[in-house]
């Protein structure tokens, strides 16, 4: 019944990639539905319930310690979610600790209080529990319990953070929510009055130029695991990135203005995406035979 509502979770929500799909090796795609729903569900405590920052935090405070209880004892706890005793299955599964969910739940919590980023080097530390952490439970659902493979995971995992970032700053903008660093700002003179009045000019175009071409470094620097790791999880890990880098590419051909529309990837490249991935799927069961 916990995995059946995490499966339903997964279907239900829009992300600019396949969660799971057809090249996804049957004995993962619950694992990987657990943790998505674990993430959803979180983020919509986080961003999606009707109450004040200090309710939600409660809330998610609320949320981590029914993650302490199903991690009591090596995961053999007696949480209240659904979600979690799915979360439990799949840690037991999986030998994961409980320290990347842990995390994840703090980037909810930061949400309700880190509003603004003063430069680079504090959105990538959001960034280390926000999204790194999502890439080390891939890699441990996959069999990969590996340092240097986490480290190169994350640069993926940070640079489709920074795409959803600058896909949704309209979004992002009415709960308050400013992801762009201050010093980014400051050096195209984009002041958080334009910031709130929404303003579009060849000074926000030029700092979301900067910003958008810092994510696809970070998506370019994350090939490097593809060769490293299991090669059915390195076609997983193209389809995120291409995701990602499909929003990016979609800001760019709508000449960077994000304010009055917001760029998404459609059905449609998500297709041809899948298409490329059969290919590589190919060859990745050749080398796994």
């Amino acid at each position: 019944e916990a995995l059946a509502f995490c499966t339903l979770v997964t279907k239900s929500h829009y992300e600019n990639f396949v969660v799971t799909n057809h090249f996804t090796p049957k004995e993962h795609v619950q694992h990987i539905e657990n943790i998505y729903a674990f993430c959803r569900y979180g983020d919509d405590l986080g961003d999606d319930a009707p109450f004040s920052d200090e309710i939600r935090w409660k809330l998610l405070d609320a949320w981590e310690k029914d993650l302490d209880e199903a991690a009591r004892d090596n995961w053999s706890g007696n949480p209240r979610h659904p979600i979690l005793r799915a979360v439990q299955y799949t840690a037991k599964e999986r030998d994961i600790p409980k320290e990347p969910f842990w995390k994840l739940i703090q980037a909810f919590k930061m949400d309700q209080t880190k509003k603004r980023f003063a430069n680079f080097d504090e959105l990538r530390e959001y960034c280390f529990y926000s999204a790194d952490p999502v890439g080390h439970l891939f890699l441990y659902v996959y069999g990969h319990d590996d340092e240097e493979l986490r480290i190169l995971a994350d640069w993926t995992c940070t640079a489709l953070q920074l795409a959803n970032h600058w896909q949704d700053v309209s979004r992002d903008l009415k709960q308050n929510r400013i992801y762009m660093p201050e010093d980014t700002m400051k050096r195209h003179e984009y002041s958080y009055e334009d910031y709130n009045s929404r303003t579009y000019d060849g000074r926000w175009k030029a700092l979301m130029i900067e910003e958008v071409e810092r994510a696809q470094e970070w998506f370019d620097k994350g090939t490097e695991l593809w060769t490293k790791c299991d090669p059915k999880l390195a076609v997983d890990l193209m389809m995120f990135s291409w995701g990602g880098q499909a929003v990016l590419e979609a800001i760019r051909r709508q000449g960077y203005d994000t304010w009055r529309k917001r760029p998404k990837v459609s059905k449609f490249k998500q297709l041809i995406l899948l298409m490329r991935a059969r290919r590589k799927w190919k060859t990745a069961l050749k080398l796994s035979i």
